[in-house]
Order: C-alpha cells, then sequence, then structure tokens
C-alpha cells in the first residue's frame, strides 16, 4: 500500500507542478486580453497567444495538445499529435459545471470526460480549468492541457523491480497501459474501493493484485507481483539443498544399518565422542579404533564432516557473491530526471545562444554518460572520477547559472590511483539539492584530495545549509529513506574495502557541511 501510496503521490506532484506552470499562462497579458476581447471570428489566431501556448508545450514534459476556449466557443490550441475535440461538450452544462465547482483549480479526466481523443486511439489525461479575470474575478475561459500516457508510465519507474509490474485504469475499470506484461492485471475486476489486494494463484507461484485510488483524480493504480519461492532463494540454492537432503537420507540410512547390525560397545565410544561436539561446530571426531567396521564408520564420518563444511563455505561464498553482484547493479543504475533535465536546458539553449554554446553543452553531456559508464569498469582512477564531478558540474551550471562554483584542489601523485566507481558525483548531487539550493545564495562546492600514512582522504564541501547533530547522526538510520543515496554509497565503499571506518561528517548549521571519505591506500 505504501508503495502505491507513493505512486499516487508522484503522480499528484506532476499534476501540481504543471498546474503552477498554467498559472504562468493565465498570467500572460496577451492571453486575458485574448479570452475578455469582443467576439471574434473563429479563424482569427493571436500569434502571441500560439506563441505562449506552444511555449508552454515545450516547457512541460509530456504536454500534447493545449487548448485555450472562450466563453463564446472560440479556442486557440497548440498540439504535436493528431487530437479531435468534440465541441458538443461546450454545450453539455454537467460537463462544464465539473470545471467550474473547482473555481480555478485544476480537475483531472481520462480523455476530458470524452471531449478528445488522440487519432492514433490512445488514452490522454487532461487537466481541465476556468479562467478568471484578474481584476474582475469573472469566468473568461477555459484551459485544456492534454497530456499522453506517459506521466503515468513515469510514475512509477523508479520502484519497478522484477516480478512487479503496474498499470492505471480510469473510474470505468478501463487499463490505460498497453504492456503484455500487466495482461494478467487487466482480467482482474476493479471494484470502487480505495484500496483493496487479491491473491490469486498457488503456494509456489502466488501473485498479489493491489490497486489504490489516487486522490483527486478518476485513475486507479493496480500492481501485480508474483510471490514464488525462487523469488526469495535461488535455484541453484533450492537445487543445492535438496541435494543436500538427499545426501543426507542416504547417509541416515547407511549409519541406519550399521546401527541396526553393530550395536557394540565401540559404537557406544564413538557416540560418546560425537557428542561432545554435538552442540559446536562440525568437527572431525578423534576416537583411536582398529582398522574394523567402526574405524572405517568413523573416518567415513570425519570424510563426511569435512564434505559438509567445504559446502558450506561453498554456500557462503555463492552468497556473497549474489550480494556483490546487487551491489554493482545498483551502482550502474541511472536516473533519467537529470538527463531530460539537461536536454530540455540545451533545447532553449539552442533557441537562445550561440550554435557554439550548444556545441559545447552536447559535447559535455556525451562525455559525462561516457566517463560515467566506464566501459562496465567497477572501479576508475581518481582523475577520471574528477572528471565526472566536473562534467556534472558544468551540466548543472547551464540549469541553475551562477548558482554555485566547484573548486579542486587534487593532489597530483594521487590522480592514478584507483577507486570504487561513482562515489564522488552523488555527493556532489546531494550538497547541490539539499545545501546549496535550499540556501538561496550562491554557494561553493570544493572537492579536495590528500593522503596520510594509512589514507587516501577524498573531502566534499559545501557552503549549504549544514545539518544538525541530530541529522548527521540519523544519517545512516535504517530508517531514514531520505539518506538512500548516501548510505548506498557508505555500503558500498564499506563492502569493496572491508573495513566500518572510511568517513566522518563535520557540518554547522546554516554554514556548512563536509563529508570526508577515507580509503585505505
Amino acid at each position: 500500500m505504501n508503495t502505491l501510496v507513493s505512486i499516487g503521490s508522484n503522480l499528484n506532484g506532476e499534476f501540481n507542478n504543471i498546474s503552477q506552470m498554467s498559472q504562468l499562462l493565465m498570467g500572460e497579458p496577451s492571453v486575458r486580453n485574448y479570452l475578455k476581447s469582443p467576439k471574434i471570428e473563429k479563424d482569427n489566431y493571436n500569434p502571441e497567444v500560439l506563441g505562449a501556448l506552444r511555449n508552454m508545450m515545450i516547457n512541460i514534459q509530456y504536454v500534447s495538445s493545449i487548448y485555450l476556449i472562450r466563453t463564446d466557443g472560440n479556442y486557440i490550441d497548440a498540439s504535436n499529435s493528431i487530437t479531435y475535440f468534440h465541441t458538443e461538450y461546450l454545450s453539455d452544462s454537467e460537463w462544464i459545471k465539473d470545471i467550474y465547482l473547482k473555481s480555478g483549480g485544476y480537475i483531472v479526466r481520462v480523455n476530458a470526460g470524452g471531449a478528445f481523443e488522440y487519432f492514433s486511439g490512445r488514452p490522454m489525461i487532461s487537466m481541465m480549468r476556468a479562467v478568471y479575470d484578474i481584476d474582475s474575478q469573472k469566468r473568461i475561459g477555459i484551459l485544456i492541457i492534454n497530456l499522453s500516457e506517459d506521466i503515468l508510465n513515469e510514475s512509477y519507474q523508479e520502484v519497478l523491480d522484477n516480478g512487479k509490474h503496474y498499470a492505471y485504469y480510469d473510474e470505468n475499470g478501463q487499463m490505460l497501459s498497453k504492456n503484455e506484461q500487466v495482461d494478467e492485471i487487466s482480467r482482474i475486476n476493479i471494484t470502487t474501493q480505495d484500496y483493496e489486494q487479491i491473491s490469486v494463484g498457488g503456494f509456489f507461484k502466488e501473485k498479489v493484485v493491489s490497486y489504490y485510488h489516487v486522490p483527486n483524480t478518476p485513475l486507479r493504480i493496480a500492481g501485480i507481483e508474483t510471490l514464488s519461492l525462487t523469488k526469495f532463494v535461488s535455484k541453484e540454492i533450492l537445487l543445492f539443498i535438496l541435494f543436500i537432503i538427499l545426501l543426507t537420507f542416504i547417509s541416515l540410512s547407511v549409519l541406519g544399518f550399521f546401527i541396526a547390525h553393530y550395536i557394540t560397545a565401540p559404537i557406544q565410544r564413538l557416540a560418546r565422542s560425537m557428542s561432545s561436539v554435538k552442540n559446536g561446530w562440525l568437527q572431525r571426531v578423534s576416537l583411536k579404533t582398529s582398522k574394523d567396521e567402526i574405524g572405517d564408520l568413523k573416518d567415513s564420518y570425519n570424510n563426511m564432516l569435512i564434505e559438509i563444511n567445504r559446502l558450506i563455505d561453498e554456500l557462503v561464498e555463492n552468497e556473497k557473491q549474489t550480494h556483490r553482484a546487487e551491489f554493482e547493479i545498483l551502482q550502474e543504475q541511472i536516473k533519467p530526471h537529470f538527463l531530460y533535465n539537461t536536454l530540455d536546458t540545451i533545447a532553449f539553449l539552442s533557441l537562445e545562444r550561440e550554435k557554439e554554446e550548444v556545441y559545447s553543452a552536447i559535447e559535455t553531456l556525451g562525455s559525462f554518460y561516457r566517463k560515467f559508464l566506464s566501459k562496465g569498469s567497477k572501479q576508475i582512477t581518481l582523475e577520471e572520477e574528477i572528471e565526472i564531478v566536473k562534467d556534472y558540474c558544468k551540466l548543472q551550471k547551464l540549469r541553475y547559472g551562477d548558482i554555485f562554483e566547484d573548486l579542486y584542489e587534487i593532489d597530483e601523485s594521487l590522480k592514478q590511483i584507483k577507486i570504487p566507481k561513482l562515489i564522488l558525483q552523488p555527493l556532489v548531487e546531494n550538497s547541490l539539492y539539499h545545501g546549496i539550493r535550499l540556501k538561496g545564495e550562491k554557494g561553493i562546492i570544493k572537492i579536495t584530495a590528500y593522503a596520510d600514512e594509512a589514507n587516501l582522504h577524498i573531502v566534499v564541501y559545501d557552503s549549504g545549509i549544514g545539518m544538525s547533530k541530530s541529522k548527521i547522526e540519523a544519517l545512516m538510520t535504517e530508517s531514514n529513506t531520505k539518506s538512500f543515496g548516501f548510505k548506498g554509497i557508505i555500503k558500498r565503499i564499506r563492502y569493496y574495502y572491508g573495513m566500518e571506518d572510511i568517513y566522518d561528517i563535520q557540518s554547522e548549521e546554516g554554514i556548512f557541511t563536509e563529508i570526508d571519505l577515507k580509503l585505505p591506500l
């Protein structure tokens, strides 16, 4: 339920962002003048209004069309796809009433409640609101923003995992997602309850379908998860356990045969010797015997213990490799929002700046991802890690201007030292987003690298809002979900070097934060 609520919150967050952008559009003088002017001919489009609509489409992701409708039924639209508008809905009092009841707030409808449809037949998500005159507070029109279904798919991308799939439904129970992976969800009848779970399938491959009504929308988010035994235990381990069970059964059968036929004093002495280790780690039996059946049994027992100890060690090593692979997968994940935002920034540069600046921005973005991926390497040099940070800062300056300055003090003799890949860029990202930006003034992000007798020190300093002692203490707690990126880096470094003491944090609220990574040389 927490996951579905989080997905719904992400979607409503996107709607709120778009709503705020639409308020800027409604504040445009050309838009207000168009809506308030005396009756005009339908084909008399205002180029300034059309330009404002197209500019908004460029600035908002997922928008496929925008309609600005006057009270007399005339309208101006901007669209990047073939969209049909059934204008008869403008005379439908119930359709209009739903919009007006919000008193300027927005409502969300699928296909604008039937007023719009794509030529392709795909669903659209429509945000509709009444437009009011700033001076008289009278209604002067309606603004409709049609969004592609990509806004729905993007809302749950961050929580996708093996065995988990999601899809959206409209108020009529019709699925809005077209994906082979969610076909099974489409066969489940969605009720009108706000939240419900349905279990399907058998014990070894049970599936749980959950769905949740997203507040203030007609949408329901549904998810399906397969709960199979192999989800928690790998097939290799299951086969290994079955092998051990079979081996144990055979061994016990052989042992029972000998016990049944040779119940003698040497067996009793062997049993007493074996009982001395029954509560501890498996150890070989120490017992002097002649070269007879009892001696052979002792040797067989000891050999079996040696083999079991070997298999246990092998199982532990396999578990370590599994965890190591999980850390490496986590390391390779790349959030798409940074790329989208950077491409949007470059798009604006192409409209306003010289082509040399646009070329430099694109070249920096390509350089960043080449170094970021590092041809799949798990470790890179300190110099390469610093270059990744420099490219990242250069891209962020395209977006935020001179909000910060990045400085570097790197000992030249340390640049070729190998370190785990991508341990600095997330820390610099935290400094920018959770330190500098929140302070509201120009700040400094400084990277320093030096070495002492035992460690390579890499220090990330920012002049942001800082942290209290309680926040510093809570950074690595299991309950602190906001520090997941920092915790992931620290856990990865600890696992890489096999030691716990690998960082220090110094901070003062309102002044600075400094993270010192201590990497063994």
